[in-house]
């Protein structure tokens, strides 16, 4: 029996739009991850800045307020708790592998993160 249960209809062409437990708590991280700090409407402090980072010098500052970013979105929801973060800065994408341990069951997960320029090469 799920223990966690909602929907999304992204990634989906026709119902059912259920989903539970792991894939729910995934869909829930990736809406925050993918949504630019200060772009929802009434909660300025929900979303990430890591979109704010991809133009920015690869090294060790930006890579410790990715990981920052990361740690602080996860910290946000109690079904999940931090194992590891993996990262991987090339020209101006970054990618996180996130490994994460579930509440309850302690199932444990990958979410993979990547976040795109996709302005590169535009004037």
């Amino acid at each position: 029996m799920a223990i966690f249960k909602g929907f999304s209809t992204i990634d989906k062409v026709r119902a059912p739009y259920t989903l539970v437990d792991v894939e729910l708590v995934k869909r829930d991280l990736l809406n925050h991850f993918y949504t630019k700090k200060g772009e929802r409407l009434m909660k300025p402090n929900f979303g990430s800045i890591i979109w704010d980072l991809l133009m920015e010098p690869e090294d060790t500052v930006t890579e410790e307020e990715i990981k920052e970013d990361i740690q602080r979105i996860i910290d946000t929801d109690p079904r999940v708790e931090l194992n590891d973060i993996t990262l991987y800065l090339m020209d101006h994408t970054i990618r996180a592998d996130v490994s994460l341990k579930f509440n309850p069951g302690n199932e444990e997960d990958v979410l993979y993160l990547e976040f795109i320029n996709e302005n590169e090469g535009f004037e």
